[in-house]
């Protein structure tokens, strides 16, 4: 049957979930609608890596304005932190947050000198890093190769598990209000009578105010109301071992190579950190690869001795959202009460991006300047260009 809502969520991952609770905890009427089942799209295929630092591969891959920008979300990536912090007070379930350090290691003095200026830029934006080396290196971090000659280490980093935290963030939306209708897909979205009217592929929505949260998909959605955004999605190899015992207690990254490795509550070594997986199969997923697999866990030996002696148990294949590194948040000029919701900073970023829209949308000033953060910069960018 047809049905109204004041606000209209797409999406079921973190960024859906997370608006959904803050607005519903403002007392917003909202009804929430997920394709498939909630959490399994890129947020439940995340390995849960909860990021301050700047990856060293935007120095690569990126240019200064780029890096700059990405530079300027520090402050937004060290509140997000202390928003799961909070969180993890307020859910019903242990999310296995663990806020423990983070290290991005060097084996090369070249490296060292690029973590230097990498510090010297995040300091600027008020993270608090410092390079260890000798023997106050491996007093914090023992398991480390002697191949590595220092690191940088930020306290802030840590780890948590999305497929226990979007579903204790969506349990807790539940109990605000928020009414959810899973396997149903948005098939079109129109302005009518100053409001909107949803067709999806279960009943027809009439609702006031739009939160596009689709994530990869948002481009999409976007199309719908009649404008377009470079967002997109990539597949993304992870492997997984056998549990150990305790011993990997920091999230673990490269300042030369690609890497992601923490070790989980149980005792699994989840290791990754961009290598690419294939292209979509003939089953609608993307498919791992043994040549990802065997880079990613070369990498991980080389500075992490002790993955060497673990069995590989599973590998698979996320999805993470790509386009300028930034979120994209906020109003869009023009089309009313549409607002977007994709976090440009991973699965660390969800929830402080999604308090800070819910606030915009309640009239209150958020905590953090979101003009940035406009789907406006696009059409800057095109035009300048």
């Amino acid at each position: 049957m047809d049905t109204e809502t004041d606000v209209l969520v797409v999406g079921g991952g973190i960024m859906g979930c997370a608006a959904a609770y803050y607005l519903a905890r403002d007392g917003v009427d909202v009804l929430l609608v997920e394709r498939g089942d909630l959490n399994t799209e890129a947020s439940g295929t995340n390995a849960g890596s909860l990021h301050v630092q700047l990856p060293s591969s935007l120095f690569v891959e990126e240019g200064e304005a780029m890096i700059e920008a990405r530079a300027q979300t520090t402050p937004l990536r060290l509140e997000a932190i202390r928003t799961w912090r909070e969180l993890a007070d307020e859910l019903d379930d242990d999310i296995e947050l663990a806020v423990t350090g983070g290290l991005m290691v060097a084996v090369t003095d070249a490296q060292l000198r690029f973590l230097e200026i990498k510090m010297a830029r995040e300091r600027h934006y008020g993270a608090t890093v410092e390079l260890v080396t000798g023997a106050a290196l491996f007093t914090l971090a023992p398991y480390l190769s002697e191949r590595v000659v220092g690191a940088e280490f930020c306290a802030l980093e840590g780890r948590i598990n999305p497929t226990l935290a979007t579903p204790a963030l969506w349990r807790a939306a539940l109990r605000a209000g928020v009414r959810l209708w899973r396997g149903t897909e948005l098939l079109a979205l129109e302005r009518a009578s100053g409001s909107y009217v949803a067709a999806t592929s279960r009943a027809r929505i009439r609702c006031s105010r739009v939160v596009n949260a689709a994530g990869p998909w948002s481009d999409a959605i976007a199309r719908m109301v009649g404008f377009s955004m470079p967002v997109g999605g990539v597949n993304l190899h992870m492997n997984v071992t056998e549990p150990a015992a305790p011993f990997l207690t920091h999230l673990v990254q490269h300042a030369g190579a690609r890497l992601t490795a923490k070790q989980a509550t149980n005792g699994n070594l989840l290791i990754g950190g961009g290598w690419p997986a294939h292209g979509e199969s003939a089953r609608g997923h993307a498919e791992v690869g043994r040549e990802s697999m065997e880079h990613n866990l070369g990498v991980a030996q080389s500075v992490i001795p002790d993955v060497a002696r673990l069995r590989l148990i599973r590998c698979w294949a996320g999805r993470n959202i790509v386009g300028d590194n930034l979120p994209v948040l906020g109003p869009v000029p023009g089309i009313p009460n549409f607002f977007n919701a994709v976090t440009g900073t991973g699965y660390t970023g969800g929830p402080v991006s999604a308090r800070l829209l819910a606030d915009v949308m309640a009239g209150r000033k958020p905590s953090f300047d979101i003009h940035p953060f406009s789907v406006e910069r696009f059409a800057r960018a095109a035009a300048a260009g």
